[in-house]
């Protein structure tokens, strides 16, 4: 790369390598200035989706020396703008004083401290660098200076009547409406909705979409789908899109009927989101110098493919609801279990009382780093168990793997399910039995992770190169919890985390995604042994024997060399060990820890 003069294919190349590594940034166009002879000055931008306006990375070429820097532009007009990048700058500032960045005295720009650019790799290996140790700091300044208390959506209601969208007989209708029609209807957020939840980047993204509209040119925005109950139109499909565009035309001073802001936001998080898009919605519409063309072309031009299902076929709501796929915060495995299984439940206010304690479910607090109990009991540790127990491996990258797993199992349409006991691996009946055993598991897990030897294993061992293992284990330990509760839960924990060490010393590499180690949990034949137990005694019995003569390297103390990850691993049990050998009260496993771990 020719800082001096760019080759002519080098833009091209920078994008396709950006849209490569680095999908959803914005590369600009070369910008010259200086002598028009000399190339000696000239700057790209490059501009993440979810940037607000102003904010971008630039690379500029001065004297022939090339940088990568981040730059903070607020619009000088802009007065709320300016006052919040120049209080971003300053949060930037004080969180990058020990990462190697510099910054310019006004605090618009930011830079890596002695990085030339001399090359695209260079360049590209600059901007993960630097745009690593930016972003999160920046999210997180901009949410400081949110509008965190929001301001309670609570509009006099403008009484339109209940426009009629179907015929008398009718099961389905599907017309083409535009965004003020559209905002007429009288519609409804029913209880079984998941929360308002998009992000910046969804905001954002929808926005650039409404600028680019061309005048008198229709704009879909894809589907929504509504249930016609004969009092309001409940919204199956197209919250998050139809919400959005409330604020947007709210910000716009659009004066007409907006019926969703009508609707309450009961949890803390969907207040915490709308708060937000209000916020980032103030800050684009400021930015926009058109505002009532805009306005205008949104509420005329903007279009949606309007289906209605009509009063009595809730569970037609239900499965267009599953399978729909349009713009917008994409359907979770969770999303879809809910739609799948509501289809089975009859009653109407069953179905609903069950889909408002499902929402709750969904909203309880993370119980490991970012997942919440639903996910780790459900998604990782009873899907593990569940496959284990059939000797299939746990497919945690495949595409829709929890939904897959969960729908009603097959049946005889003319025997009716009957004796189910809530074990982890029994068939899944459609309906109720699904959602009983969702929340009957939970129950046990939280029980779980409140143990405090529990608790002592997962600060002790998960973190680095460990985490595989420390999560493998805690599947393993949860499947005994669930047979014998806390009985003797420590030594069993030995058998577990004693035999993975052995794998682990006497294997060369393991795969950094976990699945060797997962693989290895299933063969272990760990949970038959469990279910076959009448008794702890039986399980711990056959578990010690398990690994008898089964490993070169049959003892930590024999591994080769007091270093690296397999020695590291050893000390992290040994250290568990430590506090926990006091709990074990079985001699044969009490001497076992002794005479393997050296603890007295």
């Amino acid at each position: 790369m020719n800082l001096k003069y760019p080759e002519a294919n080098f833009l091209e190349n920078l994008r396709n390598r950006f849209d490569e590594e680095f999908p959803g940034v914005v590369v600009g166009k070369i910008q010259y200035w200086g002598n028009a002879r000399y190339y000696h000055h000239y700057y790209i931008q490059f501009t993440p989706a979810n940037f607000l306006p102003g904010i971008h990375f630039e690379y500029y070429v001065q004297n022939r020396v090339g940088r990568l820097e981040f730059h903070l532009e607020p619009d000088p007009n802009n007065v709320e703008q300016c006052r919040l990048y120049r209080d971003m700058g300053i949060s930037l500032m004080h969180g990058l004083l020990d990462q190697g960045v510099e910054w310019n005295p006004q605090l618009e720009s930011f830079w890596l401290k002695d990085c030339r650019i001399d090359s695209l790799d260079s360049l590209l290996k600059s901007y993960q660098e630097l745009s690593c140790l930016v972003e999160p700091l920046l999210a997180k300044s901009l949410m400081a200076n949110r509008e965190i208390k929001l301001e309670l959506l609570s509009y006099s209601k403008q009484e339109t009547g209940h426009v009629a969208l179907i015929e008398r007989g009718e099961d389905v209708s599907v017309r083409i409406m535009n965004l003020a029609e559209v905002m007429k209807l009288d519609l409804s957020l029913p209880d079984y909705q998941r929360d308002y939840c998009w992000e910046d980047r969804n905001i954002t993204d929808l926005w650039n979409s409404l600028l680019k509209i061309e005048p008198d040119n229709p704009f879909h925005l894809g589907t929504v789908i509504l249930h016609d109950n004969q009092q309001h139109y409940d919204i199956i499909d197209g919250q998050q899109r139809l919400i959005t565009l409330t604020l947007i035309l709210l910000a716009l001073g659009y004066d007409d009927y907006l019926p969703l802001l009508n609707e309450s936001y009961e949890s803390a998080e969907a207040q915490d989101h709308i708060a937000n898009c209000k916020y980032v919605v103030k800050i684009l519409v400021q930015s926009c110098k058109n505002r009532e063309a805009l306005l205008d072309k949104i509420a005329r031009q903007v279009s949606f493919a309007v289906l209605v299902v009509s009063e009595a076929n809730l569970d037609l709501a239900y499965t267009f609801f599953s399978n729909q796929n349009s713009k917008g915060v994409p359907l979770t495995d969770f999303d879809l279990l809910k739609a799948h299984h509501l289809r089975f439940i009859a009653d109407e206010k069953q179905a609903e009382h069950v889909a408002v304690k499902w929402n709750k479910i969904l909203q309880l607090p993370p119980v490991y780093h970012d997942s919440n109990a639903l996910f780790r009991t459900i998604g990782i540790h009873i899907y593990r168990l569940r496959r284990w127990m059939r000797k299939r491996g746990s497919a945690e990258n495949s595409y829709r793997y929890i939904q897959h797993e969960y729908q009603a199992a097959p049946s005889m349409p003319d025997i009716p399910p009957f004796g189910e006991r809530l074990d982890f691996y029994e068939k899944i009946q459609g309906g109720t039995h699904f959602f009983m055993y969702v929340e009957t598991f939970i129950q046990r897990y939280e029980d779980f992770v409140r143990e405090p030897f529990v608790q002592e294993v997962r600060d002790r061992l998960s973190y680095g190169p460990y985490e595989i293992f420390a999560d493998t284990l805690a599947t393993l330990l949860f499947g005994y919890y669930l047979k014998f509760g806390r009985s003797y839960l420590v030594e069993a924990f030995f058998c577990f985390s004693q035999m993975m060490a052995l794998y682990r010393y006497n294997s060369d590499r393991v795969a950094t995604n976990g699945s060797g180690v997962r693989d290895w949990a299933m063969n272990s034949e760990f949970l038959l042994m469990i279910d076959q137990a009448s008794s702890p005694t039986f399980f711990l019995a056959e578990a010690l024997a398990a690994s008898e003569n089964k490993f070169q390297i049959n003892s930590g103390l024999y591994l080769p060399e007091t270093k690296g990850v397999k020695w590291g691993m050893y000390v992290a049990l040994r250290n568990i060990w430590n506090y926990a050998l006091p709990l074990v009260s079985d001699t044969t496993i009490r001497n076992k820890i002794i005479e393997e771990y050296g603890i007295q």
